[in-house]
């Protein structure tokens, strides 16, 4: 009978291995203000919540979370 403790072990590995192989879902759009801390972005269709990765000058990035919008504006 196996341990508890290597029960969940096998459940954790099995959905790391299925989590590595989906491809991470991709959506742009452009912003359209920043101020201060606060950067809205237009063209974009995504829920609260939901976390992006704002591209930078030179090849860097911010990462971001939607935290509320504006008709068709994300902030």
């Amino acid at each position: 009978m196996k341990r508890h403790g290597e029960t969940w072990r096998t459940f954790l590995q099995d959905g790391q291995r299925l989590v590595g192989d989906v491809t991470p879902f991709v959506s742009a759009g452009r912003l359209t203000r920043i101020n201060g801390l606060v950067m809205e972005a237009a063209g974009l269709r995504l829920p609260l919540g939901s976390g992006c990765l704002v591209m930078a000058p030179g090849g860097g990035y911010v990462e971001a979370e939607v935290v509320g919008f504006n008709g068709e504006k994300l902030f």
